[in-house]
């Protein structure tokens, strides 16, 4: 993102650069005014480099037949959506090169649960154009959007722009219509949870509601059909001080609402709330891991420990996955129940497609040195003692995720996939045997590649895995090689078949070169347990990279790469870690893409939720917090100078995410500093910018900038 940038005056920016940097974080931040994502001054700015970024980087050589090549691969069958099993019907939401907002469509099922022919029942791109607002659907979570156990009525989340803002409104499968004077919340950080066909649980911040640290509805009361939502009573309010509170239910016949206070995303309170708006706090221990409850069954609330606690007067070891019987009939001091306990070696990998619960089992994806398998267990009898059973082997390199979406049945689906290897989505339903749901097409041969799975020693001698995908038959000399990790919130990065934490189908373009592939499983995920995650939060954070830098490292002296060969890329705290690596050790990559990033820790708690975050980052009001933050805080580390890799860095307008003061903050002083810097700011997108079938134009140039980088011959 070179560009040529409205500058401050200069000897305010002199002085700024010149300034160490624990003496820039105290003063005045001459680059502020950029934090504001619609001022008018930080708008034409990003307006003006974006548009500089398209020019330069449209004219690198490789960038027509990277954008032909794109194109091509986007024109391909796609990627086959997700399932949502409810009831009789099944729903998705089609996403192709012509429908890039989406298609969402439902289908009868047949006798063993599969689906019969889709119809549309909503096009989002005609909503947007009918109503002129940029929404775009979020379905993440869809199957607790619609009301067991007809699955007609359901709470659609419609984002402008793509952001964490949305407008929550009641639509009608059966009908394809919105439900003339349904439930319908304005634009706002907004939930809402089925009670019954006529009460909904509701979140919002609209008006003066009360708000968690980061901007989250704190207040969530009973909704009943034809009352103004305004007249909503609280039935249970979190704190002002907390990171966000959220919100499901347990129960089939008599539904409870479920409310998580994350306290902060190391600590959590659980709470229930009944049809007439008594609520009661559970006697769970506040360490459970992220992100608080992960499941609910028809009796059961599932969570894992994150340390060793005592519980009903029986002891429990951390990483233990327990279940709450919420049933009213269950006798206190009764209802708390060891669903798995992990052997020494493995962890439940729990997040995030990790842990699903039907109506009385829990399946559970199972870690070992980052190959899985899945295990059942079920409480047969109802008296707390589950056993267990396989489910599945997964061979290395291939990962799986799990998905429930009704309570009052045993259907599973499960989606398995790797690099280069196709997802299948399958139905598991009671003890049959497992059927095909869907499997995506082939978008390209995968049989000239092959993941290894290999370890590297951290500086501090641990031990850390990773991925490594890469042609059989590589050319010699050393490999041209994309790197990528995660590292935060105990969340795992897993293989799949051209995901998007990948690129999508533009990954497909590197590897048809003779391409690599690398990801570093490091401190601050979750492959190894809580401890893990623990291992690089607050003071520590500078293990995550320490355990990046290892693996590469061992990449170079192993002979299979060099530092020239190498880019790196990464979105969220992703973005926030390429961009610390690309400051902190310039001499490794030769590229840097950094996508939706944190780069400012010190001032990360003004922009987007960061407020929500210092449990992770820290807090720069505790000087020894403060003082771990400016070691590695990209922003504050930029040093004139410094000969730094080409940059880019892409952000939206509506990413109240992070916010989009980050990114232009680093690239204006990445620009300022001397370093080549491209800046890409799309103002729709949110979080999730960098989507190659809604935005195909930033991902030809993020691939040609790092093709013409990191592969000259091509």
């Amino acid at each position: 993102m070179t560009f040529t940038q409205r500058m401050l005056p200069a000897l305010a920016l002199g002085l700024a650069l010149c300034l160490p940097a624990a003496s820039r974080a105290a003063d005045a931040d001459a680059l502020q005014w950029l934090e504001d994502p619609h001022g008018a001054q930080a708008l034409a700015w990003a307006r003006q480099a974006t548009a500089q970024a398209r020019a330069r980087l449209g004219a690198l050589p490789s960038h027509a037949t990277v954008s032909r090549e794109l194109g091509s691969a986007l024109a391909q069958a796609p990627a086959e959506p997700d399932q949502y099993l409810l009831g009789e019907r099944a729903v998705r939401l089609y996403r192709d090169a012509a429908h890039p907002y989406g298609l969402l469509q439902t289908a009868a099922r047949d006798a063993q649960g599969l689906a019969g022919e889709w119809k549309t029942v909503l096009d989002v791109a005609e909503l947007r154009k009918r109503e002129g607002i940029p929404f775009e659907l979020q379905v993440y979570g869809f199957g607790s959007s619609c009301l067991a156990p007809e699955y007609a009525r359901c709470l659609l989340r419609l984002s402008p722009g793509g952001g964490d803002e949305v407008e929550i409104r009641e639509f009608d499968l059966a009908t394809a219509r919105f439900v003339d004077g349904g439930f319908r919340v304005g634009k706002s950080r907004a939930f809402a949870e089925w009670m019954s066909a006529d009460q909904v649980l509701v979140g919002h911040t609209l008006g003066d509601q009360p708000k968690s640290l980061a901007g989250w509805p704190a207040a969530f009361g009973l909704w009943k059909r034809g009352q103004a939502l305004a007249d909503v009573k609280p039935a249970f309010q979190g704190q002002p001080g907390d990171a966000i509170v959220q919100a499901t239910t347990v129960g089939t016949d008599r539904v409870q609402a479920v409310l998580t206070r994350a306290i902060d995303y190391s600590t959590f309170e659980v709470s229930l709330v009944d049809a007439s708006g008594a609520s009661r706090t559970l006697p769970l221990p506040q360490a459970i891991k992220p992100f608080g409850v992960l499941a609910t069954s028809a009796r059961h609330i599932v969570v894992q420990l994150a340390k060793d606690a005592t519980i009903e007067g029986q002891p429990y070891r951390a990483e233990t996955v327990i279940a709450y019987d919420a049933d009213p009939a269950t006798p206190e001091g009764k209802r708390v129940s060891a669903v798995y306990v992990p052997a020494a070696d493995e962890f439940v990998d729990a997040g995030f497609g990790g842990l699903a619960a039907t109506r009385d089992e829990v399946f559970l994806i199972i870690n070992q040195h980052l190959r899985q398998r899945v295990v059942a267990a079920r409480d047969d009898d109802g008296d707390g003692r589950w056993t267990t059973r396989k489910v599945l082997d997964v061979a290395a390199g291939d990962t799986v995720s799990l998905r429930a979406d009704e309570r009052d049945r045993r259907e599973l689906a499960i989606s398995v996939a790797g690099f280069v290897t196709p997802r299948s989505q399958y139905l598991l339903r009671d003890d049959e045997p497992r059927r095909l749901l869907a499997q995506d097409p082939v978008l390209m041969d995968g049989a000239g590649f092959t993941t290894e799975i290999g370890s590297a020693t951290s500086r501090d001698g641990t031990s850390v895995d990773y991925f490594l995908l890469k042609p059989r038959h590589p050319k010699p000399g050393p490999q041209p090689l994309l790197m990528t990790g995660y590292g935060a919130f105990g969340i795992s990065v897993r293989p799949g078949y051209f995901d998007a934490i990948v690129g999508g189908p533009a990954l497909k373009l590197w590897l048809e070169r003779g391409g690599s592939l690398a990801i570093p499983a490091m401190r601050g995920g979750g492959e190894r347990g809580a401890a893990w995650h623990t291992a690089a939060i607050r003071e520590k954070r500078q293990n995550s990279y320490d355990d990046f830098i290892a693996v590469t490292e061992h990449l170079i002296r192993s002979g299979f790469t060099a530092p020239d060969r190498i880019g790196i890329f990464g979105m969220s705290n992703g973005g926030l870690l390429t961009a610390t690596l690309g400051t902190q050790r310039p001499d490794l990559f030769a590229a840097v893409v950094s996508d939706v990033p944190l780069t400012d820790l010190v001032r990360m708690r003004h922009m987007g939720m960061g407020a929500a975050w210092m449990n992770e980052y820290g807090n720069p009001d505790v000087p020894e917090q403060l003082a771990a933050m400016l070691k590695y805080s990209p922003y504050q580390n930029v040093r004139p100078g410094t000969r730094y890799p080409p940059f880019l860095v892409t952000i939206s307008t509506e990413d109240n995410r992070v916010g989009p003061g980050h990114a232009r903050k680093l690239a204006h002083r990445l620009a300022d500093a001397g370093a080549t810097t491209y800046f890409y700011e799309d103002e729709e997108g949110g979080h999730g910018v960098s989507d190659a079938l809604r935005n195909p134009e930033l991902m030809a140039l993020r691939m040609s900038f790092l093709i013409d980088r990191l592969m000259p011959a091509n």
